[in-house]
């Protein structure tokens, strides 16, 4: 019976797809923001992780748009990559949020959490909004990818996972800083390390 042999890149095609990535990282045709606003939504983001107000945690798993608490009193929403396009979206229109519009954005419930919500869980969400067409980056012909990854490879439950670490994941998930655009056609290049590695190289020279 014929197995599968080992899974390996070989030298050439690792090379190629350096290659791709330093093409694109480099590229005019990506979309790409500029140093102030990635600053200004670093450090509203990192006020938002010291304040009261709750933290968005992106799980494959759990109704999104629902609200947990953590074991040390903090809030905690589920979402997809809903919230990700919004903060990026919004920083590309130039918008500098401060602490007080989150707020308020949260309270008349104008942050998306997921692209949509099942019938079955409309009673257990407590913030309903969805990705709408001024925010949904893939109605526009892009995949929003993250530099460093965001999900949290744990079977822990979230509300016992230590805050320090809920909030790394918050900041890593809505930071435009730690995002990338690539086209929808390509979206699964998005996925490869040697692109990544590339894109951080770049932005981390230019930013």
């Amino acid at each position: 019976m014929n197995q599968l042999p080992q899974s390996r890149i070989s030298p050439e095609l690792s090379k190629t797809l350096r290659n791709m990535g330093t093409i694109w990282a480099q590229s005019e045709d990506r979309p790409r923001l500029s140093p102030v606003i990635i600053s200004h939504w670093d450090k509203l983001l990192e006020a938002w992780g010291a304040s009261d107000l709750p933290l968005i945690i992106r799980k494959s798993s759990g109704i999104r748009g629902s609200l947990l608490m953590h074991s040390s009193g903090r809030g905690i929403i589920l979402s997809d990559n809903s919230p990700a396009q919004w903060s990026f979206s919004r920083a590309f229109e130039g918008q500098l949020l401060k602490l007080e519009d989150v707020r308020n954005s949260l309270e008349i419930d104008d942050i998306p959490f997921s692209f949509a919500t099942k019938v079955a869980e409309k009673a257990f969400v407590t913030h309903k909004a969805t990705l709408g067409s001024r925010d949904n980056i893939n109605k526009r012909g892009w995949k929003l990818c993250h530099i460093e990854d965001v999900g949290l490879n744990t079977s822990t439950a979230i509300e016992s996972l230590p805050i320090d670490l809920l909030i790394r994941h918050f900041k890593l998930l809505i930071a435009p800083s730690n995002h990338f655009l690539i086209p929808l056609e390509l979206a699964g290049l998005g996925e490869l390390k040697d692109l990544i590695d590339e894109v951080r190289s770049v932005d981390r020279v230019t930013n």
